[in-house]
């Protein structure tokens, strides 16, 4: 006998709930497990953590109304508050976040000195300063909005904790925004549930405290701006949100109308108003950016994990990472030019031409540091690929720990598996709608 309607979505509710709960036990338990079982252990909670995201994602599309958002959200806060307790451990950049902001609460320029230089002994102590990475070569390398968040939060709080709550604000602006695009595009409020439940942004925001949350909130803010039609503001958020992390620059292809010269003028105007307060350092506003390009070695092709892979199979090419770096250009700003010259320009083509500027973006970068991937968030909610989940989940891997296998080896498998998780995604696009790859539909 079939259950009454209002039985179904009770039951399904009940789930949702449940879930939330085990979840939050998850996010509870993680930090102690990896500390006392080691890495392999701890991936098998953040895996099988991601597949139960999966699991709520489908229970929520069989839900609808506000009940089941207030679930996803209050069960998302939760996971949020027990990561929050826990102090960052598995990287340790939000204590320079917290230094930089005390050092312009100073009055000092914070792309001036690396923090071990003598002007600014008087502002160490025993919580901030012992836990900054580079404290002695490396001047900061956060661009100048980041700066001022810094600076801003650290007025409320100069501490750990006040620098998680205000990133952890600016997501919540994020998910927020996240929810308009919805609207939008034609998705259910309650598919949020796959980002806010997934464990990447839960532990490397509210746990490690990364930037990138304000710049996910900035453009996610700019994207629904220009879904409503307010091009203009949102191309000031997206800017505001390329000088947190200039991942963000992306967006501006979906922003541009062929031939319109004011979005490129203002991305130049705020380029010129956020880097004024600094412009004292001199070319040190870049601050250590040509020293990670090293340390990364991205100048020698060995960062690019494709070309590396590539030069222990056939030898070392000559010239093969300027061949590498003007290929992977040559794609990125092809796609631009073909993102800015779309003719669909409603919502859903608007968001698939950014889904596929990103993840191309970063299949070509192949990031070190899982945090890198929780650009990929709104993905998990606006479309159906399978390839930011693969690099969201698996980018776990790319942590230390206890009985794991040496590192290049993890890294190797991961980008590999990307690889074919994009095959995948273009394969099943093109089976459900053989002209979607030039009608920017997004794959359902």
């Amino acid at each position: 006998m079939m259950l009454p309607r209002h039985s179904i979505v009770h039951r399904e509710l009940c789930s949702l709930g449940g879930l939330g709960a085990l979840l939050t036990l998850a996010a509870l338990a993680g930090p102690s497990l990896h500390r006392a079982a080691g890495g392999m252990v701890w991936l098998g909670l953040i895996f099988g953590w991601s597949l139960l995201s999966l699991v709520a994602l489908r229970i929520s599309r069989r839900t609808s109304g506000r009940s089941a958002l207030l679930i996803i959200l209050t069960a998302a806060a939760l996971m949020r508050v027990a990561l929050l307790i826990e102090p960052p451990y598995l990287s340790s950049d939000i204590y320079r976040y917290v230094w930089d902001g005390r050092v312009q609460g100073a009055g000092i320029n914070p792309y001036l000195y690396v923090p071990a230089a003598p002007e600014l002994e008087f502002l160490r102590d025993a919580a901030i300063y012992p836990n900054i990475n580079r404290a002695g070569y490396a001047p900061t390398i956060y661009p100048p909005v980041a700066q001022m968040l810094f600076w801003l939060i650290t007025r409320f709080g100069d501490s750990v904790m006040a620098m998680k709550l205000g990133l952890l604000g600016f997501e919540a602006l994020g998910i927020a925004a996240l929810i308009g695009i919805q609207r939008f595009a034609g998705v259910p409020p309650a598919s949020v549930v796959a980002y806010v439940w997934h464990p990447l942004p839960v532990w490397e925001i509210a746990g490690n405290g990364h930037v990138d949350a304000a710049m996910l909130g900035l453009m996610l803010g700019g994207i629904l701006l220009f879904v409503r039609g307010r091009n203009t503001q949102a191309g000031l958020l997206v800017a505001l949100a390329a000088f947190v992390k200039p991942t963000a620059l992306l967006a501006m292809p979906v922003l541009w109308r062929p031939w319109n010269w004011r979005l490129p003028a203002l991305l130049i105007v705020v380029a010129g108003a956020v880097y004024l307060p600094y412009l004292s350092a001199g070319k040190g506003v870049f601050g250590f950016l040509a020293g990670y390009v090293a340390e990364e070695e991205l100048a020698s092709g060995g960062g690019f994990r494709y070309l590396a892979m590539l030069q222990r199979l056939v030898g070392t090419i000559p010239g093969g990472n300027a061949i590498y770096v003007a290929c992977a250009a040559a794609v990125l700003v092809g796609l631009a030019l073909r993102t800015g010259f779309r003719t669909d320009r409603s919502a859903p083509s608007s968001i698939q031409a950014l889904g596929v500027l990103i993840l191309t973006f970063m299949l070509l970068l192949t990031p070190h540091y899982p945090w890198y991937y929780l650009t990929f968030g709104p993905l998990l909610v606006l479309t159906s690929w399978l390839t930011p989940w693969v690099l969201m989940t698996g980018g776990f891997v790319l942590y230390p720990g206890d009985s794991l296998p040496p590192f290049l080896q993890r890294e190797t498998m991961l980008h590999l598996t990307a690889l074919a998780a994009a095959a995948f995604d273009v394969w099943r696009t093109w089976q459900r709608h053989p002209k979607s790859l030039q009608r920017d539909e997004v794959p359902s």
